[in-house]
């Protein structure tokens, strides 16, 4: 069975620059330092240490986004509706009174009942401020309303399942990149010999360094108590081991 290769780096490169290009992500630092390590193959091995699937920035998804917003443009219009028919029915009342106040002070015959002047006017109260014409206008509102109710949650919906397709597609555009990111950064890489010095140098280093700080705990150790023929026998091992390194050391560099 054929081994899958590693997608190429120009290619990986072009990819990235698409993608984050075509989702406004150019300016996320995961992916613009991680394109910068590609291009100039520096760090590799950090950046192969951090899962692609996790550091990666998720696109938001822009269609469905108009929908959304007309949805919440007529919810505030819906709420501020509300209280319409509270408002018209006040001012209503408060002519009729107003009127009522002036026929009963010229009329000297008797009373008439409030809402039966409410609902006639006797020629003291506007036809529009009298009680049929505010309940059929205060009824439409309220059907107004309504209305608004149902448009709103129905554009809302589908602008979120618009978006929530979307979001899948692009959850799966997000997975096809950190799948290539992971293969070129799992492909095995030609070693350099400035990089094997570097790094034998820098382990001897290391390593004698813990020598040293061996040999120092057991000469205190031999200070401090009674030493067992054991004890300098490990110490004068540690002695010798520690001073081969320095040589080795001084003739790598």
């Amino acid at each position: 069975m054929a081994k899958s290769k590693p997608i190429p780096r120009k290619l990986l490169l072009s990819r990235l620059e698409v993608w984050s290009s075509k989702n406004n992500l150019e300016q996320d630092p995961y992916i613009s330092s991680v394109t910068q390590a590609i291009t100039n193959s520096t760090a590799l091995e950090f950046w192969s240490s951090l899962d692609p699937e996790e550091n990666l920035p998720y696109a938001a998804p822009k269609s469905g986004q108009t929908q959304i917003r007309w949805a919440k443009y007529l919810a505030i219009i819906r709420n501020v509706s509300v209280f319409l028919p509270v408002g018209i029915t006040w001012k209503a009342i408060s002519e009729a009174t107003t009127a009522f106040a002036e026929f009963t002070a010229s009329q000297s015959a008797a009373p008439v009942n409030f809402l039966e002047f409410w609902q006639n006017g006797y020629g003291f109260l506007d036809a529009k401020w009298r009680i049929g014409t505010v309940a059929e206008l205060d009824f439409w509102i309220i059907i107004g309303i309504v209305a608004l109710t149902l448009l709103s949650t129905l554009l809302l919906n589908y602008g979120r399942n618009i978006q929530a397709k979307e979001q899948t597609v692009l959850n799966r555009e997000r997975q096809v990149i950190a799948l290539e990111l992971k293969s070129y950064f799992a492909a095995p890489r030609k070693v350099s010999n400035k990089d094997i010095d570097a790094n034998l140098s820098r382990a001897l280093r290391n390593l004698t360094s813990a020598t040293e700080a061996i040999s120092i705990a057991a000469l205190n150790l031999q200070n401090a108590t009674r030493v067992e023929p054991e004890l300098k026998e490990i110490q004068a091992e540690v002695s010798t081991f520690y001073n081969r390194l320095g040589a080795i050391l001084k003739a790598k560099k």
